[in-house]
């Protein structure tokens, strides 16, 4: 598994008055364009997050990129492409993009304002074998 960000773009509008809550609009869109090449998937995303009071515009545009069995892969594209993306997949982007929005923030001078999940437990003996 792997991240390839094709877009990124972080625009502060005016700084932080002082003792001033900053609250975040964030929208994560996850496919509906996933593409399958043999035992690899590709699944788009794209994020747009605005803060209120307006300081802060955050874009980013990307892929997923999974490497598994080809059976597997095309059950994934299938589920993304139906608008039903699985759980795991949505944790694994949103890992990924909401670490670059707090890196892009701290660059800004914005303190980071979105929370990083922490990756989903697999019981022993549960989930698929896939390669970045």
């Amino acid at each position: 598994m792997g991240i390839r960000f094709d877009y990124l773009h972080a625009e502060r509008l005016q700084l932080i008055p002082p003792q001033t809550q900053v609250a975040f609009n964030v929208n994560l869109v996850i496919g509906p364009n996933a593409v399958v090449r043999g035992d690899i998937v590709e699944i788009p995303f794209s994020l747009a997050a605005s803060s209120n009071p307006s300081i802060v515009n955050v874009s980013i545009r990307g892929a997923l990129i999974i490497q598994g069995d080809p059976r597997q892969v095309e059950d994934i594209a299938k589920s993304v492409n139906s608008g039903k993306s699985p759980q795991i997949i949505q944790i694994m982007i949103g890992q990924y993009v909401f670490f670059e929005v707090n890196l892009l923030l701290k660059e800004l001078g914005i303190p980071p304002a979105m929370p990083i999940a922490p990756p989903p437990q697999q019981r022993q003996g549960e989930g698929t074998t896939m390669y970045a």
